[in-house]
């Protein structure tokens, strides 16, 4: 029988693990073709923020072994992306002009940086920290030159974080008045601002960009115009969030949201085009962790072999890539709780709050200690009645069962 060939938009770690995975079947079901735009292959972004501190190398972030694919018969395609998709002739057109013929198309697009309007000048010195673009923009960064990285979410702390350890001054910019605003409490957040201060970060807080200034002969930023005052800058880096990549997707009649709209098999709205990580949508969610994306690639594996399953989401921790800081942040930390139990060490500089509603933990935060956070990542999804440990539940799993 001839095999399946299955075609997959978007080289990064979703589409380059399911690539991956679909060459190393047994039997080898499938052709596989996997398409990229970017000259890398299969490489771990998340570990990007190490590159930037000199930490690892761009070897030691392989996701994947792409020799090894090749070898087991997967056509790899590198610099040069897809730019249409006509899904009633099952046809993908690439910009040198190849067209591919597929069976079963997979979208892994992924995300690109969200780019606030006051953002979008034309000069070489603003960039995301999405890609190796951006990364080595950074490492051509001077000693001692002064980078504002604007927003204090997970991206940012982490860049930030880079660029001390690679002697550069980061200062972070964030609206609230304090950083990781979603996944933390105000005092978890001022811990941690404490200890990134220590590592070389600065911080602007409760400031809004509005603008970047820019000098007319050198077309380069200068400084940040805030509503409290302007920070100059060598370098500007934009972590305001990402946009899912769907252009492709809705030029070619998928039905698109916020990103690709998926179902619980991670089929699109066409029969057997499907789509998988940050691209997509199942829902009102779209994601942005690692999680919930392998989640996705063991559901789609399954469908495309032929089997049921079904993907559904679940409660996923945050945690900082960032060496020495121990942080688990799990489930609804604003929600509106009967109860809060918070704990603090001061000498050990450890912190607890615990979020309970209806006899069920809710949500969790951890600073310094984190050992208990998977234990009480499993009580959330698994909606534990707690009532009966409530009393020592700050003290972790083994005072509990104890």
């Amino acid at each position: 029988m001839a095999k399946l060939h299955v075609v997959i938009i978007g080289a990064g770690m979703a589409g380059s693990k399911l690539a991956f995975e679909l060459a190393h079947l047994p039997g080898m079901p499938f052709d596989v073709t996997l398409v990229g735009e970017e000259a890398q292959i299969g490489y771990n972004r998340i570990m990007l923020s190490s590159v930037l501190a000199k930490e690892v190398s761009e070897d030691d972030i392989s996701l994947v072994d792409v020799g090894a694919m090749t070898q087991n018969g997967a056509r790899i395609i590198a610099s040069d992306p897809a730019v249409e998709v006509n899904n009633a002739a099952k046809t993908v057109l690439l910009d040198s002009g190849l067209r591919l013929h597929f069976d079963a198309l997979v979208y892994a697009t992924g995300a690109r940086s969200y780019l606030p309007d006051w953002a979008r000048v034309a000069a070489k010195n603003v960039v995301g920290f999405r890609d190796w673009k951006d990364v080595n923009a950074l490492l051509s960064l001077g000693l001692g030159d002064k980078v504002a990285v604007i927003g204090g979410g997970l991206l940012g702390l982490e860049a930030a974080v880079g660029l001390a350890k690679n002697g550069q001054h980061p200062t972070v910019i964030q609206r609230s008045s304090y950083i990781l605003n979603r996944q933390l409490d105000e005092r978890s957040a001022h811990l941690l601002q404490d200890c990134l201060q220590d590592k070389g970060v600065s911080f602007f807080t409760s400031a809004t960009p509005i603008g970047l200034n820019v000098d007319q002969t050198t077309s380069l930023v200068t400084s940040v115009e805030t509503d409290r005052g302007c920070i100059e800058a060598d370098m500007v880096v934009v972590a305001t969030g990402i946009a899912p990549e769907v252009a492709l997707a809705k030029s070619s009649g998928l039905d698109v949201d916020k990103a690709i709209l998926v179902s619980s098999d991670m089929q699109t709205s066409h029969p057997g085009i499907y789509a998988l990580g940050e691209c997509c949508q199942f829902k009102h969610h779209t994601f942005g962790l690692v999680a919930p994306i392998w989640d996705q690639l063991d559901v789609l594996l399954k469908t495309l072999l032929g089997a049921d399953a079904e993907f559904d989401v679940k409660p996923i921790p945050t945690k900082l890539k960032v060496s020495g800081v121990d942080l688990y942040s799990v489930g609804q930390i604003d929600a509106e709780p009967e109860q809060e139990i918070t704990f603090l060490d001061r000498g050990l500089n450890h912190y607890r709050k615990l979020v309970v509603k209806d006899d069920l933990l809710v949500g969790a935060i951890l600073y310094g200690n984190v050992a208990d956070g998977s234990w009480y990542s499993q009580l959330i999804q698994n909606q534990t009645n707690i009532s009966e440990m409530l009393e020592f539940l700050a003290f972790g799993e083994a005072y509990c069962q104890s």
